[in-house]
């Protein structure tokens, strides 16, 4: 074989090669468990938040515990409530339940809540004239403050299994784990 045929056949052997590559598979979708126990403890991480509502009630929100809810979809959260304002002296303290979805929000990298919903919502020592409007005020404002809330921050290397990039689709609560379907993403 000549050196010209040597260099073409050489050519069309990378060209095939290249074209078998382009066109392979692409890798399958992946499934993620996350234990109750495991979720608990990235939730669990030191979280408190406080909300004013008309400036004159300062909810706070702390010590979520996570319960799955594999019958709706949905995570359970119980916190501890305190409600302060300067009129009432002393803090009102009690609970409130907030049930919601799990999305991925690509641009941020992270796992939020999604739609949640106050399931209930209680503090004590509230006269009882105003018992019911403080516990939906307080429900109401738990599900503004939490609408979008950051449960997890994910970093790249928590994506990337066998030098491919993966981004979670989809987030199914089952009994006892969160499952979480990651696929391929497209491009770099």
């Amino acid at each position: 074989m000549n050196p010209l045929s040597r260099t073409i056949a050489a050519i069309l052997v990378t060209l095939m090669l290249a074209a078998c590559a382009a066109i392979a598979p692409p890798p399958p979708p992946r499934e993620f468990r996350l234990s109750q126990t495991q979720l608990q403890d990235l939730v669990g991480k030191p979280f408190e938040t406080v909300q004013t509502y008309l400036g004159l009630l300062d909810i706070k929100l702390a010590a979520p515990r996570v319960t799955l809810q594999p019958e709706t979809n949905r995570v359970l959260t119980v916190m501890d409530v305190s409600v302060d304002a300067p009129l009432i002296g002393k803090p009102w303290k009690g609970g409130a339940s907030i049930s919601g979805r799990l999305r991925f929000d690509q641009s941020a990298g992270a796992i939020l809540l999604e739609d949640p919903r106050a399931e209930s919502f209680r503090v004590e020592g509230v006269p009882a004239a105003y018992s019911d409007r403080v516990n939906k005020i307080g429900g109401w404002l738990t599900e503004q403050v939490l609408q979008g809330f950051t449960v997890y921050t994910l970093k790249p290397e928590d994506l990337r299994f066998d030098n491919v990039n993966y981004a979670p689709t989809d987030f199914k609560v089952k009994p006892g784990e969160l499952s979480i379907t990651l696929v391929p993403k497209a491009g770099p």
